[in-house]
């Protein structure tokens, strides 16, 4: 049996060293501990998201194998009108458990951070009409049904007297998936789903939408990247940013290049000046 010892200088290393030890070890702890969670959990975060189709759906459709399932958001009311709306969003059956049950036990907005929203459902109060928004589903990156551009002085949305979506139709990449990787052009609709129509080419990648005050021009964004350049990321707003423009009563998509005009001549003065 080890004694302990008289030395008052060994006893006040065995002291230091039980100290940093344990302060070592606290250490140690504390930092496994959220390591291992945050690995676990981009690890479980790194999938895909998207509309399987093409020959992996056809390859499960032979094989009697269901890859994905459908969740139905809940119904909300269309402002100014007697109508309801509720997304369909398609999961993938082998996602991991812990994010199944965050799924389940929050709120519904989080079946959108893994699911996918392939289809919108209408119907009014008395369920006497009720209609899907695309015949054949794809996927809706984004959608704007009765809401408008923000009224600072007021506090509130403004009513916005039609739908916006973006929506993506085709495998045009052909990785079996409808998602954010394939060509998603712009939709207008009436606010009870009907008359969708295309406003937007297929050609071009639009990164957002806003309005007109009298919501009669709708502005979009376009925004070119030097993808050779390492610091493409870095430098966002040193990208070439493009207007373009649909009117809704001549129903025409242009280029703003008034706009484009001002600001190269604006940019012009800038860059001399700045000699």
């Amino acid at each position: 049996m080890t004694s302990y010892p008289k030395s008052k200088f060994i006893r006040a290393v065995w002291t230091f060293n039980a100290i940093a030890f344990a302060i070592l070890l606290s250490i140690a702890l504390l930092s496994e501990i959220p390591f291992n969670y945050l690995s676990s959990f981009f690890a479980e975060e790194d999938h895909e998201r998207g509309l399987i189709v093409g020959s992996k759906a056809e390859k499960a459709s032979k094989l009697n194998v269901d890859l994905q399932h459908l969740m139905y958001d809940t119904p909300t009311r269309i402002d100014s009108t007697d109508f309801f709306f509720t997304p369909v969003v398609v999961l993938d059956k082998d996602l991991p458990q812990s994010i199944k049950d965050d799924i389940n036990s929050a709120a519904d907005m989080s079946i959108y951070m893994v699911g996918a929203a392939i289809n919108i459902l209408f119907f009014n109060k008395d369920r006497s009409q009720v209609r899907k928004l695309l015949t054949n589903n794809g996927y809706i990156d984004e959608y704007s049904i009765g809401i408008g551009n923000y009224d600072y002085n007021t506090r509130n949305n403004k009513h916005l007297p039609f739908a916006i979506y973006k929506i993506a139709l085709n495998d045009d990449n052909g990785d079996s998936r409808i998602n954010e990787e394939d060509n998603a052009p712009y939709y207008l609709s009436d606010l009870d789903g009907t008359n969708l129509r295309q406003i937007t080419p297929d050609s071009l990648d639009l990164s957002r939408a806003w309005f007109s005050d009298n919501y009669t021009e709708i502005y979009f964004d376009e925004v070119i990247e030097d993808k050779s350049s390492p610091l493409t990321y870095k430098n966002y707003y040193e990208k070439t940013r493009i207007v373009y423009y649909y009117s809704l009563l001549s129903e025409e998509f242009r280029r703003f290049d008034e706009l484009q005009e001002e600001f190269i001549e604006i940019q012009k003065a800038f860059n001399n000046s700045a000699r």
